[in-house]
């Protein structure tokens, strides 16, 4: 078997997008002033749904809980999940900074757990081909 860098490359996608989102969206100047101006654009709306997202840090939280419940059931996919919520609330932060420990410590567990999953995988397909041999 070989080495999946499917969800690896994810994580790093939603990296980029959140920190595209983040500079373009949330940290623009112009772009806030021209959203309380009452600017009923699409970057108005998202940089609007963003902000009521992660203002009250709740996102952190479900990291956390995705992490806990991944590293529990040793579930790849919901380490998968954990490692997305995490990236995106450890970027998109509303500045809490328990908040961002929260969303640390679940993409953490997320990721650990993505590793293990994929190297259970890998030594259970490597067992049983040196049983056959």
């Amino acid at each position: 078997m070989k080495f999946n860098p499917l969800p690896w490359l994810l994580i790093l996608a939603i990296l980029g997008l959140s920190w595209w989102a983040r500079s373009q969206l949330i940290e623009e100047q112009e772009l806030a002033f021209f959203c309380q101006g009452g600017g009923q654009s699409l970057p108005c709306k998202m940089r609007g749904f963003i902000a009521k997202i992660f203002i009250q840090n709740g996102v952190g939280y479900f990291a956390l809980f995705l992490g806990l419940v991944s590293a529990i059931t040793r579930s790849g996919f919901m380490g998968l999940l954990a490692g997305i919520v995490g990236m995106a609330s450890l970027i998109l932060h509303g500045g809490d900074h328990a908040a961002l420990d929260f969303a640390a410590f679940g993409f953490l567990l997320g990721v650990l757990t993505l590793a293990r999953a994929q190297f259970d995988e890998y030594r259970d397909q490597h067992r049983t081909g040196q049983q056959q041999a």
